[in-house]
């Protein structure tokens, strides 16, 4: 893969540059975030890896740019903050998984390549339906019977997991480790806060809610009317 690293960290950014490298990948360095938009939009890279403490332009702010562009290659950030409320953001601006420092290049290259292999799955068209409701991954839009869904960053991954589970049950940890990557459920009620949202922008007054609540098990999205 061709890699674009960036980093505020000179030696840092070289050092995982030099380890990537071992596991096949080319890598280019920036070290702030301006020159990171600057070559994400104007090179071709399969990823990119970023820091969110980047001069200029942070991390997230480079992440919402580059989706409001329409660049939907990969971001992962490998980040120094550890804090639960910025990966929180980072999803949310777009980012496709997020992974805090010190990560061993051997789990950033499996992150990369577990993300690419979903996209693949759905590069042909990348549109799956479940009755009225139609989600684009490659495009990142959703319809309700013809109608946009105007839906956040991890409201519409929440909703493609679902889709792509159609009247099957997905639960709350399918849902942790497909939309957040956590291995362990964090101490909060983040899914159902999500999961309000997005049922609030799926039904319209007189529509049923196609999303059922499983009492112990999680939930599940029937194409049913």
């Amino acid at each position: 893969m061709r890699l674009l690293i960036a980093e505020n960290d000179p030696a840092a950014a070289k050092l995982l540059a030099q380890d990537l490298a071992a596991l096949g990948h080319a890598c280019e360095i920036v070290g702030d975030g301006r020159a990171a938009l600057a070559q994400a939009t104007e090179s071709r890279f399969d990823a990119i890896l970023l820091e969110c403490l980047l001069p200029f332009v942070d991390g997230v702010a480079v992440t919402a740019l580059l989706r409001d562009r329409g660049i939907d290659l990969p971001i992962v950030m490998v980040s120094a903050v550890e804090d639960l409320d910025q990966r929180l953001i980072a999803l949310e601006a777009g980012a496709d998984d997020y992974l805090v420092k010190p990560a061993a290049p051997a789990e950033i290259d499996a992150r990369l390549r577990v993300i690419l292999r979903r996209g693949a799955s759905t590069r042909k068209s990348g549109v799956m339906w479940a009755g009225d409701i139609e989600v684009n991954e490659i495009k990142r839009s959703a319809t309700r019977a013809g109608r946009a869904i105007k839906v956040q960053n991890i409201e519409f991954r929440i909703l493609c997991e679902l889709v792509r589970n159609v009247n099957t049950v997905v639960t709350r940890q399918m849902l942790y480790e497909a939309v957040w990557n956590y291995e362990t459920p964090p101490r909060t009620n983040v899914v159902e806060s999500h999961m309000t949202r997005l049922r609030t922008h799926l039904t319209q007054p007189g529509e049923r809610d196609p999303i059922a609540t499983i009492r112990g098990a999680g939930y599940m999205l029937s194409d049913k009317d």
